[in-house]
């Protein structure tokens, strides 16, 4: 049997019910990649977060509510979703310290722009109003695991690669997008109207992310099931080289 690498998924957080959870078909995506997931708990202490990163060999950013535009210099704007500072300064912190280690990172929705701000990027807070895209074009009715547009991707890249085709059907669940990648990310992938769908490291293509979400698709569409077999077999490679 194929080593079974350790996948750390980060979660979304219920402060009123004090809460972390996580949707499954993140968790069973994985697990039919060939890993093994596991939620990990938010924590601001640098030493704590360094341990979870001693126990696991990939990093999975998962969707959810919009990372705080302060986080990358702007006022927040009235069209802004709801955000969550414990998780921001969790996954912020634990992005640049798995970057840091070369571990592979895997971002999906809110993940693309975790990761995309974590490396200085920033983001567009709201589609519709920053850009007069209409909201529907990228946020669609379920049922979530059905194909709605087409994502490009850049040739040579590390999703076409991954994908073998340049173009992919893909679902859309999102109002805010990558706007500025910053200094070490390369835009991967974009829908027609020229938002940012995928991103890749400059340096290291063991970091990618995909604005949509495979995690609905993967158990049906071959190519959402593709992304998360790259990301175990490049989390099997870093185990091997611990």
């Amino acid at each position: 049997m194929a080593l079974q690498p350790i996948i750390g998924v980060s979660g979304s957080h219920n402060e009123k019910d004090r809460q972390l959870y996580i949707r499954e078909n993140y968790m069973q995506s994985v697990l039919n990649a060939g890993a093994i997931p596991v939620l990990l708990p938010e924590t601001e202490d640098e030493r704590t977060i360094g341990a979870m990163l001693d126990h696991i060999d990939g990093l999975l950013l998962a969707g959810g509510d919009d990372v705080s535009p302060e986080r990358y210099g702007e006022e927040i704007l009235p069209a802004c979703g709801s955000i969550d500072p414990q998780r921001d300064a969790f996954e912020l912190a634990i992005t640049s310290m798995a970057v840091a280690r070369r571990m592979p990172v895997f971002g999906i929705c809110r993940g693309i722009q975790t990761l995309a701000v974590a490396l200085g990027g920033k983001l567009i807070q709201d589609i519709e109003t920053q850009c007069s895209i209409a909201a529907s074009d990228h946020h669609q009715q379920p049922p979530y695991g059905e194909a709605v547009h087409t994502v490009s991707f850049a040739p040579g890249g590390v999703l076409e690669r991954v994908i073998g085709e340049r173009h992919m059907r893909t679902n859309s669940m999102h109002h805010q997008a990558v706007r500025e990648t910053g200094p070490f990310l390369r835009v991967e992938g974009r829908t027609e109207d020229g938002v940012i769908e995928a991103v890749s490291g400059i340096e290291n293509d063991r970091i990618f992310a995909v604005q949509f979400h495979p995690e609905y698709m993967a158990d049906h569409d071959g190519y959402a099931a593709r992304l998360f077999e790259h990301f175990t077999q490049l989390a099997r490679q870093y185990r091997l080289e611990k």
